[in-house]
Parts: structure tokens; sequence; C-alpha cells
């Protein structure tokens, strides 16, 4: 076959071929030539303003995940141990202008770099360097680290999620690190020990920290801070501490550019509002007008996820600048302040009664107005680069002017909808529904939410998705809302899908991921992958089932025979479609294992905890071993409570002709992927020295039966080859 070069292409074309590749193939590339990294940075200018931030998340020096806020919230690339590697492939490359060893991306695997824990923060310093000259100092880079004794050293980073012991090597570290960080936009830092003195300057230029140290003096940290947002919580503070910062505002010489301040005091004594409040000149709003209320965004950590939400302030108390009369709005009670400076005097607040919100980052001026060009004016391939450029929310709402631009869309972007892998329904806490793709990077791009959901948010009547609803637009830290009224609650999911899979098509994946499985999830057609976490609706899964059969995963909560899923003449159809599922994951279920398993005709099936006789077993093995059934089957995994429904080993065993392998022989190992708790895809490794052979095609199966668990893993090969090859199998 002819190849033509890169550079042959004219430079459209080549914007339009980087902006359709993944962010480490465009990395990869850039490690090429010192020229084809120029010309990639050049040519997707715009593709590379449109990734906001990426993420460092460290444990250790040689544990890393490196995420990119157009990455679907997974890492592109990780640092792991060289023991991570030791059944993978394993590639010499170049790659940020050194040698590393590295194994190479897969389905459910990013992009691995093997380090040593001597190197490991070298390699996360090298590569950060690389990030920014290639990026530009256009985007945000964000640390997180999941250890109490470890912190990267890093520069330049603009946000920070800290969590660690302020004692010995972890806060000469802290010191490094701010020493080569300091003046972040924003941090969050959860810490114990002392944080005075020279430590509190140098959080002192964080333009807005979030801080819980317990049984640390606060008194430092408030006089030094000159950010716009200070949030303390578990610390020490005194009516002096406070009645100080209350002063100095007042009198102009420090906090300028203050703007929230929320204390809450941990262990020690109550603060005396009332002997505060007698040493400052207290004046009170109108108590027949509309008090100020200040909206604001803080990061919470909710259901174990770290996530931004709208809380507000509002107090009838204020206190007055001397220099230019400027109102600060103040609320003091036994557990702490809140503080707002408003930045503007008493009558303008009160003919404003203003709700101020503030945003991680300023909202940006609006450009005036030009000349206007209509989109169809452009010729077709700048019709589709721009659209190409967009993201995908916005793409959607764009196709809902017109039913003429709608099918003009589908027909070019048709290329783009086939790197769009899936498209994932998920139930959250701080929403009824979020709505994300493979291609939305970290966060969903459009959530159903109900009305308390909206407060301090503008609602927006709009016609999006063939639909007359009422919409809030997405902002840096929430995407596209959409407000769910009750009545609507079993149609409007269910149309939303609808009309993805119009515009889309079936090449996406359509995922599910619920606690509850009931209607309305049960009307979504086409969906490929499922995961329900904690309660099946029997009727609404057997709907679910017939218009969305086959499917590619399906996950599980607890089973009983009781819940109408068993083999009963009615329910044969239903339960034929249950067991095609390509992968079946299933957590607890009782004697309905037996049903699942005699009728299983996918590839992995998994019940963590069932039951199932010996009898069952001896027959599966025998007519896989007689090719009577389970061509299809790669693995297999039930556990059994050893104490009430144990396996006979021994009886198995003799009822089939086991063959096994040396002990010091090298056991062939297969490793599978499997989802844990936390919905994430994690590597599993199986070995045995027993196996047995099907006697049409001599193909081999290793087998593991104890008390509690039988465990299959067919090898696509013959004895022979099994025997000479002592194969790693890979089960992804």
């Amino acid at each position: 076959m002819k190849t033509m070069k890169l550079s042959s292409f004219p430079s459209v074309v080549q914007t339009e071929i980087f902006s359709s590749m993944e962010l480490i193939d465009i990395l990869f590339l850039s490690f090429c030539s010192k020229k084809l990294k120029n010309v990639i940075e050049s040519t997707i200018k715009l593709r590379l303003d449109k990734i906001i931030s990426i993420t460092y998340f460290s444990s250790k020096p040689n544990n890393v995940r490196i995420l990119s806020s157009n990455s679907n919230n997974k890492e592109f690339m990780k640092l792991v141990p060289r023991e991570e590697g030791r059944n993978r492939p394993i590639v010499r490359m170049n790659l940020f202008g050194i040698n590393v060893d590295c194994c190479m991306a897969t389905r459910n695997h990013p992009f691995l770099i093997l380090c040593n824990q001597q190197n490991g923060e070298q390699m996360l310093q090298t590569i950060h360097n690389y990030f920014r000259g290639f990026f530009g100092c256009s985007i945000e880079y964000h640390l997180e680290n999941g250890s109490m004794d470890y912190i990267a050293r890093l520069e330049y980073i603009k946000y920070s999620n800290i969590c660690f012991r302020n004692e010995g090597a972890a806060a000469e570290l802290w010191d490094e690190y701010l020493t080569l960080s300091p003046s972040q936009e924003y941090m969050r830092l959860n810490a114990h020990g002392s944080f005075e003195n020279e430590q509190s300057l140098k959080l002192a230029q964080t333009k807005v920290l979030d801080i819980w140290i317990p049984n640390s003096r606060v008194g430092d940290i408030l006089k030094n801070f000159k950010g716009r947002q200070l949030f303390i919580s578990g610390g020490i503070v005194t009516d002096d501490d406070v009645i100080q910062f209350l002063d100095s505002w007042m009198s102009s010489q420090t906090h300028q550019s203050l703007e929230y301040l929320n204390i809450n005091r941990g262990r020690g004594t109550d603060l005396n509002p009332e002997k505060i409040m007698r040493n400052i000149n207290i004046k009170r709003f109108d108590p027949n007008q509309k008090r100020p209320v200040y909206r604001y965004d803080r990061r919470r950590r909710d259901w174990g996820k770290c996530d931004w939400k709208i809380e507000e302030f509002s107090s009838p108390n204020f206190i007055i600048r001397d220099a230019d009369q400027h109102v600060a709005s103040l609320g003091i009670t036994t557990r702490g302040i809140q503080f707002v400076s408003w930045k503007m005097r008493e009558e303008e607040v009160m003919r404003e009664r203003i709700q101020k919100n503030f945003q991680k980052t300023p909202i940006q001026k609006a450009d005036p107005p030009r000349n206007s060009i209509k989109f169809s004016k452009f010729s077709w391939l700048i019709q589709k680069e721009i659209l190409s450029n967009m993201e995908l929310v916005d793409l959607l709402m764009m196709v809902s002017c017109s039913q003429k631009l709608y099918q003009k869309m589908k027909l070019i972007m048709r290329s783009r909808f086939d790197n769009i892998l899936t498209i994932t329904y998920e139930s959250s806490p701080l929403s009824y529904i979020n709505i994300s793709s493979s291609s939305s990077g970290d966060e969903s791009f459009m959530s159903l939410n109900l009305r308390n959901d909206f407060i301090g948010r503008p609602l927006i009547p709009m016609n999006l998705l063939g639909m007359d609803l009422q919409v809030s637009m997405p902002t840096r830290n929430h995407p596209l809302m959409v407000l769910l009224h009750l009545e609507q609650e079993q149609t409007l999911l269910p149309s939303i899908h609808n009309y993805f899979l119009d515009f889309f098509g079936l090449s996406i994946k359509y995922h599910l991921n619920v606690q509850l499985l009931m209607r309305p999830y049960s009307k979504m057609k086409n969906i490929s992958s499922t995961d329900i976490s904690n309660h099946i609706g029997v009727a609404a899964f057997h709907d679910f089932l017939r218009i969305s059969p086959n499917q590619d995963y399906i996950k599980l909560p607890k089973l009983e025979s009781n819940t109408g899923l068993q083999l009963e003449s009615p329910l044969l159809e239903r339960k034929w479609k249950f067991a095609r599922t390509t992968v079946l994951d299933i957590d607890r279920t009782d004697r309905l294992a037996e049903d699942i398993l005699s009728n299983f005709e996918g590839r992995q099936l998994f019940i963590n905890k069932g039951i199932i006789s010996n009898t069952a077993i001896i027959q599966f093995l025998n007519k896989w071993r007689l090719n009577e059934g389970y061509q299809n089957l790669e693995y297999l995994s039930i556990t059994v409570c050893p104490f009430t429904h144990p396996l006979n080993p021994k009886q198995i065993m003799n009822s089939i002709p086991i063959n096994r392998l040396d002990s010091s022989a090298q056991l062939p190992v297969y490793q599978f992927a499997k989802k844990d708790w936390a919905r994430t895809w994690r590597i599993h490794k199986f070995t045995s020295q027993n196996y047995i052979v099907r006697d049409s095609d001599k193909h081999v199966a290793s087998i593991i039966i104890k008390e509690n668990n039988i465990t299959f893993a067919a090898s696509n090969m013959t004895e022979k080859e099994f025997l000479e090859k002592r194969p790693v199998k890979r089960l992804y």
C-alpha cells in the first residue's frame, strides 16, 4: 500500500487529522522529531487551548496517575512500579527526551511508564516540564496527593488538593513544594500539625485557600492572608484574632483583596460574639428590605467524591471600611465567623440587593460585536473543521436550532461520531442523572437535576434535543443542567437517549450505571453495558432486557430465586436474553446460580457468592470437555460459602479426567479485567496446575476447585501448544 507523508497534506487537513487523535497519540507523534513537534504545536493550537487542565494524582513517587480535562475522567498516562509490567510486553522508548521502559495503552489500561521509587519523582518532573513546553502556560496544572507522607515537588502548579502530616520528611517536602509553586489559584489542604509563622506566609499568596488544620492556631494565617477567599476548619481561633482582623480591614491596613472569609473553629474555647461586637462598630441592614446574599462555589467531599457545590451566606449585620465606606456583611457565632466584602457602599448594596457569585475563574468580558457571517456560507471543509473543534454539548445545542442543521451535522460529523466510543448515564448523589461521553473530559457534559439543585443558577427556556426544556448553561464547574420536573421523571431521560440514538447512531456504546434499575431506565433501548449497584425492579428488569438484550456487560447486585428471574417456562425467553450477556458479573445469588450457569452463552461469568451443587459443576465441565456447550466461554468464577454450601473438590475432580502440570514448571498466568466497587476496571491473575482437555479440538482449560470456589479459564490453544508455550493469556 502506498504511503503519503503527513507533512505533504495542507495545514487544514493536518489540523483535522490531529483534532481526531487521542491526546496520548498526539504526544507520541511529538516525540518523533522536533520538526513534527513544532508542526503539531502550531496546527492544533486551538485544540490545545481546549485542554483546560492536566492533573497529577500521586500516592508515591512511582505511582502517579496523569489525567487531562478531555480524557473522560480516566488517566491517559500512569507512572507505576516496575513489577506492574512483569506480565505485559515492555517497550524501550525515548520519551520526553529520556529513555524509559513503557507498556502500551490497551482498552482497559492507560499508557504505563515503569519507574523505581528512587527516580519516580524525577520522571514526573521531566514529564511535567515537557507538558509545560508543549501545551504552554494557558493550561492549568493540578496536583492531588493520596498519601499523608508524600507530596510531589512540581513547579507552576495552579490548583492543589493536598493531604499530609506536618512532621518530618513530609513537612520538608511541603516547604519545598510551596517554594516551587507559590501563589496558587486554589488550594485545598487537609493537614495535621502547626501552620504558623513561615508556613502561614507561604500560604498567604494563594487566591482561594480551603484548609482543615485541627489544633493549629489560625491567627498567623488570617493575619498574613492576601488572597480572595479563605476557608478554615478545625483550627484554634480566639476573640482577639477576630477583633484584630476586623480592625485591620476597617482601617484598610490589610485584606484589601479579601472577598469572603469562613472560619469554623475546632476544639477549644468558644468565641464570644458579644465581646467581639462590642469592640467594633456593628450596623444592621434595613429589616424591611431584602438582605444581600453572597453565593460561592466551594469544593465539598460528598459520597467519597470531591466536587464543587454552590453555598450562600446572608447576615443582617455589617461593618464599614473607613477609607472608602465599603460594606462587609458579618456573621459571628460561638463556633466561628463569616465575612463578605461587597466592595461597594451601603446604598449601592441595598439598591442592587446583590446576589454575588464566585467562580473558579473570572468571567471574561465579551468582545465587542463584529460583523456576522452565516455558518452555511463557509466551505464544506471549513464547516467540518469548525464543528470538529466544538465541545459535544455545544454541538447538541447547535443542532437543536433547526432540523436542516440537524441533518447536515449528522452528515458532516459522521467521522467524529465514530471517535465517540461511549455515552454513559450515571446516577449521582449530586444530581438525578449525569451524562458523559468518552470525549467529554473529566466531567459530565449534561445532567438532569431537580429544582433544589438550581440554587444560585439562572434557568433559561430552550428548545433542546427536540424538546422544550429549562436549562442552566454550562460553567467551568458545572455541566449543562436540565431541569427535571417530577411529571417528566418517566419520560425525559428515555427521550434524550432516543435523540442520541438517532443523532449518533449505534456505532456508539451506551452505558447505564445506576443504583436502582427501575423505570424510566427500563425504557432505554440498545444499552450495551449495565452496572446496577443496589436493587433491581423485577418487572423493570424484564422490560429492560427485552429492548436491550445481548449486552456486552451486565453487573448485578444480590439476586434471589423469588425475584422472578428463575427459569420458569413463562420467563424462558427473558432468561435466555439474560444468559446471553457477554460478561455477566453477579454479586450474590442463591440456587439461581445453577440456572444461570446451565444457560450461559457469554464469554465471562462471575458470581461472587452463590449456591451451586457438585453435580451442576460436573455437568458443566463435561459439557465443555465433550464440546456440547460453552464454546464461547473464556473465564468462569463462582464463589460459595464454605460453611453452609461447600463444594466437594475431591468428588468433582474424580468425576472428570484431570491433567496436572509439574509444580516446578512455569504455570500459565491468566489475566482478566473485572470492575471493582468504584466501577474501575482492574486486572486480576489466575494460575493453576490442573487442566482439562476438550475432546474435539484438544483445546485446554485450566481449573481450580476448592471448597469455596470454582475457577475455569479456557485457552485458545491445543494441549501441545499449551505445554510448549506456557502462555500468558489476557482476557480483556
